[in-house]
């Protein structure tokens, strides 16, 4: 009886195959920022969306979420591969309650979106899925301001609504991205709207400016007074007029 022989050379092309079929049914790695005291601020201030996994080990939700924020994480980094665009992270809180004390977070796993560092008053509810917090993302990387084409339109808002309006000379100005960066952070509250160039210079008779359209017909409108160039200042006007002091409480918006 003869034996099979196989030659030095086709058992390394035999392993290269081999290797190479395993590297490509491998998952890549998944770039999950571990969060502590250190980093904390300045991962989360350089980001434009951070979505942050509040997680303990000892919690058998949290270890059933890792994988599928990993893979979510995976995949949203392949359509968004800016890493200060979008970010994933995540906390342990058993390690630094310090940081779970500060966010006020209370059960496990919760996870909480941040935009250039400030969290925001709703977490993420979805479901627990690859899809569904993928999908999140991506919404959350929908321009919120609507462009205004004619003066026509303004006329057209839906006044059930909280409209701003912004009038600017350009969008590239610092004026504009200032209204942009409002405009993400109050999404869920507030209809941004805003008109460039010779759309927008009827309004701009003394320069740049926004516009609050209440909710209801015929109530006056009211003009932002302050420097657009100053975030704090114009976030505090329009959080002011998209917020109200008395507001229904839901499942969304309990936090």
């Amino acid at each position: 009886m003869k034996l099979l022989t196989i030659s030095p050379s086709l058992d390394i092309r035999f392993a290269a195959v081999i290797l190479l079929v395993m590297g490509l049914s491998t998952p890549g790695q998944a770039e999950i920022v571990s969060l502590d005291s250190s980093n904390i601020d300045d991962v989360l201030n350089n980001a434009g969306v951070a979505l942050v996994n509040f997680y303990a080990d000892w919690c058998r939700f949290s270890q059933m979420l890792h994988p599928i924020f990993e893979e979510a994480s995976n995949i949203v980094r392949e359509e968004f591969p800016d890493t200060k665009q979008v970010v994933f992270a995540r906390v342990d809180c058993d390690q630094h309650s310090d940081i779970a004390q500060r966010y006020r977070i209370t059960k496990y796993p919760t996870l909480k979106l941040f935009r250039n560092g400030m969290m925001m008053k709703r977490e993420y509810r979805g479901q627990r899925s690859v899809t569904a917090i993928a999908d999140f993302i991506r919404q959350q990387q929908v321009d919120p301001v609507k462009e205004i084409h004619s003066m026509e339109e303004v006329n057209t808002i839906d006044r059930s609504k909280r409209n701003i309006i912004g009038y600017f000379e350009k969008k590239d100005s610092d004026n504009y991205h200032t209204y942009e960066k409002v405009a993400n952070i109050l999404r869920d509250d507030c209809t941004f709207l805003a008109a460039f160039d010779a759309v927008s210079q009827p309004e701009r008779f003394s320069g740049d400016n926004i516009i609050y359209k209440p909710m209801g017909e015929g109530v006056p409108d009211l003009v932002y007074l302050g420097s657009l160039t100053n975030f704090d200042l114009t976030y505090a006007w329009a959080q002011d007029k998209c917020v109200p002091l008395v507001r229904e409480i839901t499942f969304e918006n309990g936090e």
